[in-house]
């Protein structure tokens, strides 16, 4: 199974920065819309807690995709500096 996963990383590069952006601010804002749907608008307990438990999920996705544009563009500034 781990060949698999090396040969198939070959052919998915690294997306540009732009797409990441794009996909981290689309996590941060469903995150945010299922946290506030579930604590506010749903009054079932278990709908409630499930929403609000993937918003968490979403909202944690769109924090480690930024921190991985905010790395990304740093090592990009740093190679510019020493070249």
């Amino acid at each position: 199974m781990l060949n698999i996963a090396r040969n198939l990383a070959i052919f998915v590069p690294n997306p540009s920065p732009r797409k990441l952006k794009i996909i981290a601010l689309a996590f941060l804002a469903a995150g945010i819309w299922g946290i506030s749907m579930g604590l506010f608008v749903f009054q079932s307990p278990n709908t409630s807690f499930f929403v609000t438990v993937l918003g968490v999920i979403n909202f944690t996705l769109g924090v480690f995709l930024g921190f991985r544009v905010l790395r990304k563009n740093n090592r990009e500034q740093n190679r510019k500096k020493q070249n």
